[in-house]
């Protein structure tokens, strides 16, 4: 051995150089073979359900987020702010509103927020199409407010009871939000 170093010349150093980076490039590949093994066993046991929980919650997401956005109520809190706006809506035209609120507990965590609606002029009446534009826009533009009683009354006061009324009402309805409370 001592006269292959005595006898050295660049083209033996260069061999030994490259058996050495051989064998180190062995050593450096092979710890990183075992890495990527152990990755790929990691993959199939966890990243894949994660991903696939990640992709199902992200469409969730969606859908939902949709909704909120096709709700007219959305995060608005305020219910009263909203029938006002449904009431001026066109070919709603009700116009302003009186409401009176009022809070019903349904259980220990669900409170029933109740409207009662009928119109600001006690003797402006309306068309049943206008009625039923706005309380059919009031359900239809929220999922979260129903209509839960109407009642309707002729506006003609002096009618016979055999002659048929003018399409001319008094209206007053009762809208109902259940909401959740943290509590």
């Amino acid at each position: 051995m001592k006269s292959f170093f005595t006898e050295m010349n660049l083209a033996r150093g260069i061999i030994l150089l490259a058996v050495l980076g051989c064998l180190i490039l062995g050593v450096l590949g092979w710890k990183k073979q075992q890495q990527l093994d152990e990755m790929k066993d990691q993959l199939a046991s966890r990243i894949e359900p994660l991903a696939r929980d990640l992709m199902q919650s992200a469409q969730r997401h969606t859908v939902l987020s949709k909704s909120l956005k096709d709700d007219s109520l959305g995060a608005q809190a305020d219910l009263e702010t909203y029938i006002r706006k449904v009431a001026a809506k066109d070919k709603v035209e009700i116009g302003n509103v009186n409401m009176t609120f009022s809070n019903e507990q349904r259980s220990r965590n669900v409170v029933d927020r109740v409207y009662r609606i009928k119109s600001d002029a006690r003797d402006r009446s309306f068309q049943r199409l206008k009625v039923a534009n706005f309380l059919y826009t009031l359900e239809y533009d929220s999922r979260r407010v129903k209509v839960t009683d109407l009642k309707l009354e002729v506006a003609e006061r002096r009618l016979k009871p055999h002659e048929v009324p003018e399409d001319s009402w008094f209206f007053e309805a009762e809208v109902t939000s259940r909401q959740r409370v943290d509590g």
